[in-house]
């Protein structure tokens, strides 16, 4: 009698070990491959934090920077107002209407600023989104360009819970971008309309032009802090706009194809509990 295994038993267990080893192997690439993916997150979160903690400090030294350049450029606002109105039937009219609009850059920018260092809270109530919509084409005054077209259009309900101010502020970044965009005899539309998301209505808004567009490697940094793709641009501006959309706790989408235009559509909440 002999204790020979037989060949078939042999190379089922050979076959079982070789399975079970391919099983191990697998298992083991799959856990190799998801502890890189969790340095490269931790690694990425890493950054992220340093990134907000160096955001934090440029942001408190800006709120600072504002403070004080504001005031004294609220005087020089009044002047020059003043001297508008002082030069009304002169030539020299347009020397201070460009003062003027130095002044309403800057304060745009200071804006812009300081609702970036503070993280804005919206404080909600009843208003008008066409009286938004219409002040801040207002202060737009001075950027208009050679035949450039401003259309508004409104469909259904207009009035919504919202911070004003910051919606304000919004529009008014919303609108330069697309004026600086277009070219003489360009076109800016801005439509309202009512629209249901997420069982919610929201009242939609899009501010549209037929300007230059924005690259698609770039679309997606738009909204990133100090990213702009105009010459002067600080990047703020859209920032900004996420900020207080945000705030509102809306929704942002932004669309853009080069020589064609851009659009910006925002979604806010018509009715939240009033925080004033």
């Amino acid at each position: 009698m002999t204790n020979e295994i037989p060949i078939e038993l042999l190379n089922d267990a050979f076959n079982v070990f070789r399975d079970a080893s391919k099983k191990l192997e697998d298992q083991y690439a799959v856990l190799e491959t998801r502890v890189e993916e969790l340095n490269s997150e931790l690694a990425e979160k890493n950054r992220a934090i340093e990134r907000s903690r160096r955001l934090a400090a440029m942001g408190e030294m800006a709120a600072r920077i504002a403070h004080e350049i504001r005031n004294p450029l609220g005087s020089m606002s009044i002047f020059a107002t003043l001297l508008e109105r002082e030069l009304a039937e002169d030539k020299r009219k347009k020397l201070a209407e460009q003062i003027s609009k130095g002044i309403k850059t800057l304060d745009n920018l200071l804006s812009n600023m300081l609702l970036f260092a503070n993280s804005p809270e919206a404080r909600l109530k009843s208003m008008d989104i066409k009286e938004i919509i219409d002040d801040s084409i207002l202060l737009t005054k001075g950027r208009e360009k050679k035949g450039v077209e401003i259309s508004v259009a409104h469909s259904g309900e207009t009035v919504i819970t919202a911070d004003p101010d910051l919606l304000r502020q919004l529009f008014l970044n919303l609108m330069i971008n697309a004026l600086d965009a277009v070219e003489d005899n360009g076109r800016v539309e801005v439509t309202t309309n009512v629209v249901e998301r997420d069982g919610s209505d929201y009242m939609e808004i899009k501010v549209s032009d037929n300007g230059r567009g924005i690259a698609a490697r770039e679309l997606d940094r738009i909204f990133d802090p100090f990213f702009t793709t105009k010459e002067r641009g600080t990047g703020l501006g859209l920032a900004i706009v996420t900020s207080v959309v945000d705030a509102h706790a809306g929704w942002i989408k932004a669309e853009s194809a080069l020589e064609e235009g851009t659009a910006f559509t925002i979604g806010i909440p018509v009715k939240r509990e009033f925080r004033i």
